[in-house]
């Protein structure tokens, strides 16, 4: 019985340390905190940080019509998601959302590699190429805010009220053995084939 928990806890630890994306490895980047997901982190602290496609669309835990001030708005630019804190909610007449403003992090244009140079004093292009593999932008690390986003941009929301709702109702609550079978999933998905 000992053996189970320690096979879950080496394929967490593997599946954790795993490259962001399948064709480079990001986990210097992922070090260094200046994606989307670290500023969300340091406004919200209980946002669970996705690495999987169905763990991005697993947070979906509220319409996107009901989005409110704290919440986490979540686009999809195509190869890479994009989450920002909803800093305000812009309403029509009928008290229904059309807008919101947000702050975020690492919301850019792509980093050209004498931008790249010039910020990380970096002549390696190999580097740079790798950067922008792993979605390293412009603002890369660096706090912004976009204002009147059209809610129809947004891909899903992510409510912290919602989760704590959920987490109190009796057998939602994620239990270590739940966890554990999520990860053996994971990983099964990962290599293709059962144990």
């Amino acid at each position: 019985m000992r053996r189970i928990p320690l096979l879950v806890t080496v394929l967490v630890t593997t599946l954790m340390h795993t490259s962001c994306y399948a064709r480079c490895n990001c986990d210097d980047w992922m070090n260094r905190g200046g994606y989307c997901v670290d500023y969300v982190k340091t406004r919200i602290p209980t946002f669970p940080i996705p690495k999987t496609d169905i763990e991005i669309a697993g947070l979906k835990n509220k319409e996107t019509s009901k989005v409110e001030e704290g919440d986490v708005a979540i686009f999809d630019l195509g190869d890479y998601w994009h989450a920002a804190y909803v800093e305000k909610v812009h309403l029509d007449q009928h008290g229904a959302a059309t807008a919101i403003d947000v702050s975020e992090m690492n919301f850019g244009g792509q980093l050209s590699f004498q931008e790249y140079r010039n910020k990380w004093n970096q002549k390696n292009e190999g580097e740079w190429k790798r950067a922008l593999c792993c979605g390293v932008t412009k603002k890369y690390d660096q706090t912004s805010r976009r204002k009147n986003i059209a809610i129809a941009s947004i891909e899903q929301i992510w409510s912290p009220v919602s989760a704590a709702a959920q987490e109190s109702i009796p057998g939602h609550n994620a239990t270590l053995l739940g966890k554990a079978r999520e990860a053996l999933n994971q990983f099964i998905q990962f290599t293709g084939r059962e144990l």
